[in-house]
């Protein structure tokens, strides 16, 4: 059964029970450009590869923290997210990251926009 939320403008959207999280992603978009789109983000993944927290980082220093229940908790994406590796089609590298690192940026991020 999956878990429904509400978004910040009362929109109600369903997520899967994620599982533990043993998995963490950081992904650049290369031909990302002057586009309204992030160019970084980086994802805590479950053994289904199914991002449970997310963070969106925008060219010109906006942040977005998503996860199950937060205001933006349906920016999680859809679907498994991209294997490790080669540039894809889209222009996106994606790579490994620790628990460590993600949690470190998670922690510093969250703070920044709890000030604003």
């Amino acid at each position: 059964m999956m878990k429904s939320y509400q978004n910040r403008l009362g929109v109600t959207y369903y997520l899967p029970d994620f599982g533990l999280p043993v998995r963490w992603l950081s992904c650049v978009d290369l031909s990302s450009g002057e586009t309204d789109l992030p160019v970084s983000y980086y994802f805590e993944c479950d053994a289904e590869n199914l991002g449970c927290r997310a963070m969106h980082i925008y060219n010109d220093g906006r942040v977005l923290l998503a996860y199950p229940g937060g205001l933006d908790g349906d920016r999680l994406p859809e679907g498994v997210l991209p294997p490790v590796g080669e540039v894809d089609q889209d222009g996106t590298q994606t790579r490994e990251i620790t628990k460590a690192e993600f949690d470190a940026l998670w922690s510093a991020l969250s703070r920044v926009q709890a000030s604003e």
